[in-house]
């Protein structure tokens, strides 16, 4: 009984904010990706991710609602940075990514990154996990969280390294389930270098996997129940231009019966670079 109450409070309210917020979650990836790269001097090489104020992005974005891996357009994506501020010890790119609907209104999330190694790995600022996993309705109270700069993007390792993202634990209160666990586990890992054509225009890129695993976790009836949920994205990024691709594909949850979108996104054009 009290099962089926948790599986009725948590799918209406993840399958709708899981769907807007992996779509997010893609968005800033393209910013964090795409956004590593400007200010260097004229003797240093070149790197992946322009940096420059003014540099924008514009991606077209499909989305797989059943997992039949056919996507389907889903509107646009376009992320442009917009200065820089100091952010804890580090200098942060400001990034701002507006995301375009083919229906309803636009929204606009702000994020903030940092890049090392001649700006071909990058950090991202979060500081609180609902920026790495979005904001979950009937979910509140979250605390445990620590904010800070995590590695995000890391390529100069080369192809086969790997490097933990994220690896946190966190506390929360589930409208209707009571007290809940959230456990976070994000890890990159470099797959290959090959190319890739997008927009009519073919890349030397590299492909990065970023691995999300989620645990909900909380009790029912005396005994525990988990909610695993994984979502792997795969980015391909190129040399002074940042994210040309990025995909997820679909995710189906156990025990909610929910299945999370996949989604795709592939540039159409870069100015400012």
């Amino acid at each position: 009984m009290q099962r089926t109450n948790i599986q009725r409070k948590l799918q209406p309210r993840i399958t709708m904010k899981w769907q807007r917020q992996l779509i997010l979650l893609l968005v800033l990836s393209s910013a964090v990706l795409s956004s590593c790269q400007q200010g260097s001097a004229p003797s240093e090489p070149e790197g992946i991710f322009p940096t420059r104020t003014g540099v924008t992005w514009t991606y077209n974005t499909s989305v797989d609602t059943v997992g039949n891996n056919v996507f389907r357009p889903s509107g646009t994506n376009v992320v442009r940075i917009v200065g820089t501020r100091q952010l804890g010890s580090k200098e942060a790119t400001v990034v701002v990514a507006t995301t375009t609907p083919l229906a309803g209104a636009p929204t606009a999330d702000t994020s903030f990154y940092a890049y090392e190694n001649n700006r071909n790995d990058q950090l991202i600022y979060l500081n609180s996990i609902q920026a790495l996993i979005g904001n979950i309705e009937g979910v509140r109270n979250i605390t445990g969280f620590q904010a800070g700069w995590y590695p995000f993007i890391r390529t100069s390792g080369g192809v086969g390294s790997t490097y933990t993202i994220l690896n946190a634990q966190v506390n929360a209160t589930v409208e209707g389930a009571g007290n809940v666990t959230i456990a976070a586990r994000v890890e990159g890992r470099v797959e290959a270098n090959e190319q890739i054509t997008v927009s009519n225009r073919t890349y030397n890129a590299t492909r990065v996997l970023i691995d999300t695993r989620i645990e909900l976790r909380t009790t029912a009836g005396g005994f525990p129940v988990t909610i695993p949920i994984n979502v792997p994205l795969r980015v391909w990024v190129a040399r002074n231009t940042g994210v040309v691709r990025q995909e997820s594909s679909a995710v189906r949850i156990a025990i909610t019966g929910i299945t999370l979108p996949g989604v795709r996104q592939e540039l159409q054009s870069i100015t400012g670079n």
